[in-house]
């Protein structure tokens, strides 16, 4: 049996760091480039940015948990 433990991979997600930002896409410290929704016309620095980054991400992460509690099959009932 395979286990994976989520919390772990949560854990390393929340201490992604920004190194870049222009104004189409921002960088984290793993090489992920993403690209922004629009066009940035002022281009924050990458310590601004991350304040942004990590209130987003726990907005995320919270809808995220509360998905897999409502997900959880095992509140369900045979009738």
């Amino acid at each position: 049996m395979i286990c994976y433990d989520y919390s772990v991979e949560r854990l390393d997600m929340k201490h992604k760091k920004v190194v870049r930002v222009t104004a189409t896409e921002f960088e984290l410290d793993d090489g992920t480039v993403f690209e922004h929704l629009v066009e940035l016309e002022e281009i924050p620095t990458p310590q601004e940015f991350q304040a942004y980054y990590d209130h987003w991400f726990s907005i995320f992460s919270e809808m995220t948990d509360e998905r897999e509690v409502t997900e959880d099959k095992s509140s369900l009932q045979v009738a």
